[in-house]
């Protein structure tokens, strides 16, 4: 099934601020709406949005566009999954409806007219991060990838975590993983795999973002956290027993 592209969505309190510092990490903005209030950003394949005051609830969501709205809801209901807000298709063919997933985590699966993938335009080398997973703490991780597979997500066909603790799931380009007690600080967070720790902690120390967890380096691999001006955690990590071939999608693809 056909979720769309993710948005990974989040309450701001100052756009500008918060804005300001993604760009600081190569994020680029790919559109805006709402008189400035809202902007969708985007560095490598992962986006971002920001809302000030436009988020209802003011809570991070998942926010898939543009996808087979109405099969998801069909298929979540017949399921026995209770929609936060029902389905509503208008006259010109749009549909949203939003629903929980059984840790609480919100997510929207929207559809409207006129609404399409911008890209970030080129702008000379890109800052290798690696790439981005969404990843979400959960309580039962078998019980949380159900829900997900009844949105078209499925377990990597090649899985790096062999722990029954740890899910990560594909839907076409959108990425996440469920982990049990395993996120420190133990909610959604960014995390980018693989990428140049050294070169992204020197953009970091030269814009002044400041560490919430410094660079550390062992036999195991290096990473580092930061937070952004709202609080939430972004991630870098890169383990030195994964290989970028140890990422690989559905078509064989490398992802790093």
């Amino acid at each position: 099934m056909n979720v769309g592209w993710l948005e990974t969505s989040f309450p701001v309190n100052d756009i500008g601020v918060t804005r300001a510092w993604y760009e600081k990490l190569g994020f680029q903005p790919v559109s805006t709406a709402d008189a400035g209030k809202s902007v969708t950003m985007q560095a490598g394949e992962c986006r971002v949005a920001l809302y000030e005051g436009v988020l209802d609830p003011a809570a991070s969501q998942l926010i898939f566009w543009q996808g087979d709205v109405e099969g998801c809801a069909e298929t979540l209901t017949r399921s026995g999954v209770t929609l936060e807000r029902p389905l509503k298709v208008n006259d010109k063919g749009e549909a949203a409806f939003m629903v929980r997933d059984p840790d609480g985590q919100l997510i929207y699966v929207i559809r409207e007219n006129g609404v399409t993938k911008h890209m970030p335009a080129a702008s000379g080398p890109d800052l290798d991060r690696g790439f981005c997973q969404v990843s979400l703490p959960v309580k039962d991780p078998k019980r949380t990838a159900a829900f997900y597979e009844l949105l078209g997500f499925h377990r990597n066909k090649v899985d790096p975590f062999p722990d029954e603790r740890v899910a990560p799931l594909t839907n076409g380009e959108c990425r996440i993983c469920l982990y049990q007690g395993y996120l420190d600080p133990d909610e959604l967070q960014l995390n980018f795999w693989q990428g140049d720790i050294d070169a992204i902690a020197a953009v970091v120390r030269r814009e002044g973002l400041g560490f919430y967890r410094e660079p550390g380096r062992d036999e195991k691999g290096a990473g580092f956290m930061l937070t952004d001006p709202d609080g939430r955690p972004v991630f870098f990590i890169n383990m030195a027993k994964y290989t970028a071939r140890d990422f690989v999608s559905e078509f064989g693809e490398m992802l790093a």
